[in-house]
């Protein structure tokens, strides 16, 4: 049961942020001089209304982290992908190309076969973790993730890549600090911890920091001149791959499956072809929040 809600969490987290993304794509046109407030209609709303909604991923995050391990709760991110492109084919007038398509199949077939296969196997519900390994990791991360972002910087070479890749390990890092955080503690427990200078809690209370990071790290290589087609694959795949790779070096008893591998995959093969044939998107859509 732990791990349905955390799946559920997992899918409503996934298509609350993209339908927030989507909003926010069509609110845009509250940032162009051009209009009067009155001109742009109802597109100041339907922007502060995705902001709004954006603000409230941490909710799912909490909850989803606090039934499952991070690996199940972002194993389904992709699906949120195939309610953006519904949203803007159906509302903005977009175009569902074929290879959108294919993604949008492959994303269903490989979120599906995570389900089934986290629900069917034996997962780490109350994971004991390797203090060790998981300090190692992080100053292995915050050495190698500040040579790639500063040589990126540097040279305007692979910025998508580089800050998308990047973005998208600290927003999948995200999840799995929280769910260190809620493993034997409810949210305000967690938050109660750190006056008593419990470990967890710090660690529940620095997700909130690689969340932010995650998220300025999208804006700035948007701002670097990244194409959002480059840019989302990198950090869509990297959000869903990073708590598996993560838990399985941290997490005692953590193991993964080929089912579960093969799943995730589909899922990262769809989120590329959803995005990667997108016509390059202008330099006021490129500063959609990501995060």
């Amino acid at each position: 049961m732990s791990v349905v809600l955390g799946l559920i969490f997992g899918i409503v987290n996934t298509l609350v942020l993209h339908l927030a993304k989507g909003m926010e794509r069509h609110g845009i046109e509250i940032f162009s001089r051009k209009k009067s407030f009155k001109e742009k209609g109802k597109k100041p709303l339907i922007y502060i209304i995705g902001f709004a909604l954006n603000n409230t991923v941490f909710i799912w995050q909490i909850l989803g982290t606090s039934f499952a391990p991070a690996a199940v709760f972002s194993s389904v991110f992709g699906l949120g992908l195939i309610l953006l492109m519904l949203y803007s084919h159906y509302i903005l007038h977009e175009e569902i190309t074929a290879p959108e398509l294919l993604g949008a199949i492959l994303i269903v077939a490989g979120t599906s076969m995570v389900g089934f296969f986290y629900l069917i196997e034996p997962s780490v519900l109350e994971p004991h973790i390797f203090y060790v390994n998981f300090f190692i990791l992080i100053i292995v991360i915050i050495i190698l993730f500040s040579i790639l972002i500063g040589f990126s910087w540097k040279k305007r070479i692979a910025v998508a890549f580089i800050f998308g890749a990047v973005a998208g390990t600290l927003g999948g890092t995200d999840n799995v600090l929280k769910r260190i955080g809620l493993t034997s503690n409810n949210f305000f427990e967690a938050i109660a911890g750190i006056f008593y200078l419990e470990l967890d809690s710090f660690i529940f209370l620095f997700s909130f920091l690689a969340g932010f990071f995650a998220m300025i790290l999208t804006q700035i290589g948007f701002a670097k001149g990244a194409d959002a087609s480059r840019l989302v694959p990198m950090y869509n795949s990297l959000y869903i791959v990073a708590p598996v790779l993560f838990e399985l070096i941290i997490v005692e008893g953590a193991s993964i499956s080929i089912g579960i591998i093969i799943s995730i995959i589909l899922v990262i093969a769809g989120v590329f072809l959803m995005n990667i044939f997108k016509k390059t998107e202008d330099n006021t859509q490129k500063r959609i929040i990501m995060e």
